[in-house]
């Protein structure tokens, strides 16, 4: 060994892996940890709003701040309580049954995501308000009902609580269903030669396998519902529910203290945080106690007379949560006004034509547009480069450079914002007043999704294909372009696209860090919903949809020209 491979600078380039390295953990240092430290700083007393406990009192106090918190618990917990049995019947229906169509409609409970919440809050409200609304009016007609309002409200629980479940449903529904689909039959058939039959095999042998993916697709679902920001104001209004992250909102747009904003960003964050860790747990404990060998045969479970309700249930699933709100929308930017008559009116373009004219309705879908872009790409980019180095060098820092770059997953979206706003106000990187805050904010978003992206699909490809490369003689970067890169189209560009529609219609980030030149497509449909021009609200939500629509058709074209080349 010489003296300069044994130097304190030859060892530290040993455990960063060199300049790349280095880079990384500058880059989440300063655009992820740092944020979340500022906020968790200026919460207590840094932002010169006084001490810790003075922030704290302000926070949570008032009785509509305490309220917000329970409000939060209460409405996470029933949301679960519906959501996740019916997620996975779902999933046991599509992947385990004999129901007609079952792989078919597979895909179908995860479409609901395909309708942003505020999308989709607002096209409940036009089908259930209480004078006005399409199902109410109709319902009135119908029944013969002598009554000005009703009977079904958008403004109360119940319906909050369905919307709410319709978006839990495909976070719970994913794992459920690969997990479903790869139990070993071996275990169900020795189960029935014990003499269970199937409903005992389902509820003592089936489902207790299963326990750790339905409980980390529950974690995940939680973490959600907790920090669900778009349908609690829209529709939360009169029901006395409070949330918190329309409180931290209201602290900070309506109220102008940063201080118990930051306070109550910090109690969310610390819940959402502590599920992710043990939904990491969950997941090391029991990612594969499912997984069967390749050659264990799945055994479908004969449902009789109950295979056609079944196979309903899951187009009912998406009828409702997507088809129906949807056509709401459609109706309503086509015909102008609303009279209650669906065969009296004539259909035109007029509501689409006069948002061209509407201020920052046409700036919006620019800005989403590039801004969803570039934020997507920057964290595929990154979170590419961060997997590659964990599977394929394992420096010993590359796992806390994972580590900090995973942090966002458990972060509620309007706490990163604010976390962007606590860290980039000032300081040694004033972004704040520019495009670029949004930028980096989207890209920390979603930097975790970019990272397990490329996580699933390394894992797929031989380290062989590399090696024979640098026998070769070709650079790990000529080899991660020329082989890696082509191999992993197809996740790279899935990840990329779900990424593109998660930040198109983001408000929850976005709300706090716009600016009137960097106004995305969110906050411009919500200032037409707040205007009262329903009609318009109705075709810019439709156009947001086709957009994000076309994205997904656009990404599943390459993928396949991909997969095929």
């Amino acid at each position: 060994m010489t003296a300069a491979s044994s130097s304190p600078a030859a060892g530290l380039r040993v455990r960063i892996g060199g300049w790349t390295g280095a880079c990384l953990l500058v880059i989440v240092a300063v655009f992820v940890a740092y944020p979340l430290l500022q906020l968790i700083a200026q919460t207590f007393g840094g932002d010169g709003e006084g001490d810790f406990l003075k922030i704290y009192r302000e926070a949570f106090t008032s009785s509509i701040a305490m309220s917000s918190v329970w409000g939060t618990v209460w409405l996470t917990l029933i949301t679960l309580l519906f959501g996740v049995p019916l997620a996975v019947l779902l999933a046991w229906i599509t992947s385990s049954t004999d129901a007609p169509l079952a792989r078919t409609l597979a895909l179908l409970p995860t479409l609901s995501l395909a309708l942003s919440p505020l999308v989709g809050a607002i096209g409940w409200m036009v089908l259930l308000a209480p004078r006005v609304g399409m199902l109410n009016l109709a319902l009135r007609a119908t029944f013969g009902l002598d009554v000005d309002e009703g009977p079904l409200n958008a403004f109360s629980l119940p319906v909050i609580v369905m919307l709410m479940t319709f978006y839990l449903v495909p976070y719970v529904y994913g794992p459920a269903y690969a997990a479903f689909s790869q139990v070993d039959a071996s275990l169900q058939e020795a189960a029935k030669v014990c003499g269970a039959g199937g409903k005992w095999t389902l509820f003592t042998v089936t489902l207790p396998i299963l326990r750790p993916s339905i409980l980390a697709g529950t974690l995940i679902g939680g973490v959600m519902c907790a920090s669900m920001f778009a349908i609690p104001l829209i529709l939360a209004s009169g029901t006395g529910l409070h949330v918190i992250p329309t409180q931290i909102y209201y602290y900070i747009n309506q109220e102008g203290r940063t201080g118990p904003a930051m306070a109550m960003a910090s109690l969310l964050s610390a819940v959402t945080l502590a599920a992710m860790l043990l939904y990491f747990r969950v997941l090391g404990r029991g990612r594969f106690v499912t997984i069967s060998g390749k050659g264990a045969r799945r055994v479908l479970v004969p449902l009789r007379a109950w295979r056609w309700p079944a196979g309903l249930l899951v187009m009912v699933f998406l009828f409702v949560s997507l088809v129906v709100p949807l056509a709401a929308l459609l109706y309503l930017s086509l015909v102008g006004f609303w009279s209650g008559n669906v065969f009296s009116q004539a259909l035109d373009f007029e509501q689409y034509r006069k948002l061209v004219d509407f201020p920052n309705a046409m700036l919006g879908l620019y800005n989403s547009t590039w801004l969803a872009a570039a934020g997507a790409g920057i964290a595929l980019a990154l979170g590419f480069i961060i997997s590659y180095r964990r599977l394929r060098q394992a420096y010993p820092v590359d796992r806390l450079i994972a580590f900090i770059a995973s942090l966002p997953l458990g972060v509620p979206s309007i706490v990163l914002g604010l976390a962007a706003l606590a860290g980039f106000t000032g300081g040694f990187l004033p972004l704040y007043g520019t495009a670029l805050i949004l930028v980096v904010a989207y890209a920390v978003h979603m930097l975790p999704i970019a990272m397990r992206s490329s996580d699933a699909g390394l894992l797929q490809v031989s380290p062989e294909l590399e090696e024979a490369g640098l026998v070769c003689g070709d650079s790990r970067t000529g080899v991660a372009a020329r082989v890696l890169l082509p191999a992993l189209r197809r996740p790279l560009l899935t990840a990329w696209g779900l990424s593109f529609i998660l930040l198109f219609r983001d408000i929850s980030t976005s709300i706090l860090l716009f600016t009137p030149d960097s106004v995305p497509s969110s906050v411009a449909l919500l200032s037409i919903f707040d205007q009262g021009w329903m009609t318009g609200a109705a075709a810019y939500s439709i156009v947001v949809t086709v957009i994000s629509a076309a994205v997904v058709a656009l990404i599943i074209k390459s993928a396949d020209v991909a997969e095929a080349g």
